[in-house]
């Protein structure tokens, strides 16, 4: 998921290196190569630069020197999971929490490796050992929250993600599993104030207007359904399940000419899809 980038960006400390600085690193260590915390800092460096493969070798560099260094660990772990390396990732950062148990973000970098191995039982245990030391830690609570939506308790998840949307309100992809819970568990009043605060919050979105549209009709407010139907294709011309939904009620509504020339534009719309897809694979 793309929250998980998210959380592993947010995560990782910003500490910035230069090439000057992992020059000297590089000078020092070739002084004296046994110092294993300078190696450990030299992988942060290159983790700072983005050479991934570098930090890497750093990080086992000061490991094969202390073997319990725990940041070295935590942050390889980090490295592993943004590979997707997720049993490696695991491993070092138990390792790390165990050394560092006070340390919160390599408990949520461990429960991001778990959540990531479909391990969500593990990843709720790292989560909520993390939010124990740091209970507003936002990603955190995330975490935790989005872990919940996978597991469906949506009862849990609407509880956590209320709590990291007062941390830091307005995020989208937190209304959006908000809206996700609250459609599951059928509360649909809410569900419906929560899209119009969206909807003017994102007035790029034209899901929201479909949605909207949806519970409008599904409500028996067919007028006002029909206008977030098109307000949807308005925002977004190209939407091919837009124009097809609009095609639909308008037929069911009998405007049929209406109906016809939405349905018109659905399937120019679908035909360029098909068209552009097959020179794609050609």
């Amino acid at each position: 998921m793309s929250y998980v980038n998210s959380a592993l960006n947010n995560g990782m400390r910003k500490v910035s290196y230069s090439e000057k600085d992992v020059q000297k690193l590089i000078e020092d260590l070739g002084v004296n190569p046994n110092d294993a915390e300078k190696w450990h800092v030299l992988g942060v460096a290159y983790l700072s630069l983005k050479e991934g493969s570098k930090a890497e070798d750093a990080f086992m560099r000061c490991l094969k020197l202390d073997e319990n260094h725990a940041f070295a660990l935590g942050n390889l772990g980090w490295l592993y999971i943004v590979w997707r390396k997720n049993k490696q990732a695991i491993k070092h950062l138990k390792k790390s929490v165990k050394l560092e148990p006070g340390n919160f973000e390599f408990w949520s970098f461990l429960g991001l490796a778990y959540f990531q191995k479909g391990k969500f039982d593990d990843a709720v245990q790292a989560f909520d050992h993390c939010l124990a030391i740091k209970p507003d830690y936002y990603d955190g609570v995330v975490s935790l929250g989005m872990t919940y939506v996978e597991m469906r308790m949506w009862e849990k998840a609407l509880e956590t993600l209320n709590l990291a949307e007062k941390l830091t309100p307005n995020d989208h992809r937190i209304l959006t599993a908000i809206a996700k819970s609250l459609r599951q568990l059928d509360r649909i009043e809410e569900l419906e104030q929560l899209y119009l605060r969206m909807y003017e919050l994102f007035p790029e979105d034209h899901t929201l207007a479909m949605y909207l549209g949806k519970i409008a009709f599904d409500t028996g407010r067919a007028r006002e359904g029909l206008s977030y139907y098109k307000k949807a294709v308005e925002i977004d011309p190209e939407s091919l399940i837009g124009w097809m939904v609009l095609s639909e009620e308008l037929l069911k509504l009998g405007r049929t000419e209406e109906a016809q020339a939405a349905h018109d534009r659905h399937k120019e719309i679908e035909d360029r899809l098909k068209r552009d897809n097959t020179q794609l694979q050609g």
